[in-house]
């Protein structure tokens, strides 16, 4: 069995993107981690934007719970938090987008300004993508796109991909030039 996390920042695409992922592979079980976040109230309270302070050690050992118990060839695990957690063996994908997507998808699903900006900083700065590197041994980051997907389909399967170099930097800064009521 090989396990896959999907990860990155809220609204980049990753829910999508591994559903996609889990039609794409035979004998393939997906896991969301938010699911089990609150269907088992794995969060001790709710903060002043709307998110969940979420028992880490607590989501780590349901997660490998539940892969001990598949019986798929692959079991993808998805969410955000994915990335501060060690799934030992698992490969991680970290999905990334470009900041102005991000900002329309929060807007549209009613985040709040502190959220957003805190949301296009942490992806500018790569905060899954780092620490998915402190937790996995192969970590990939894709970019949202139309490549993405048969890219994802051979990580899965063992193999690599072509990532590149992913700098969301110069985008940040240019939204600051214009004065985005998401940047500092």
């Amino acid at each position: 069995m090989r396990t896959i996390v999907i990860t990155g920042t809220p609204a980049t695409g990753k829910t999508r993107m591994a559903g996609m992922l889990t039609k794409k592979l035979k004998s393939a079980e997906l896991i969301r981690a938010n699911d089990i976040v609150n269907g088992k109230r794995l969060f001790s309270r709710i903060d002043k934007d709307g998110a969940k302070i979420v028992r880490m050690n607590a989501l780590k050992r349901e997660l490998e719970r539940r892969i001990r118990k598949s019986k798929a060839g692959y079991v993808i695990l998805e969410g955000h938090l994915l990335c501060d957690i060690r799934i030992k063996g698992a490969t991680a994908i970290v999905i990334r987008e470009h900041l102005g997507k991000l900002i329309a998808r929060m807007e549209k699903r009613g985040y709040s300004k502190d959220k957003i900006r805190d949301n296009i900083v942490s992806e500018a700065t790569d905060y899954c993508g780092v620490n998915a590197s402190a937790n996995y041994g192969r970590v990939f980051e894709l970019m949202n796109d139309r490549k993405a997907l048969p890219r994802m389909v051979r990580i899965a399967e063992g193999g690599n991909a072509r990532t590149g170099s992913i700098d969301l930097l110069e985008e940040l800064a240019a939204l600051a030039k214009k004065g985005s009521r998401y940047v500092l």
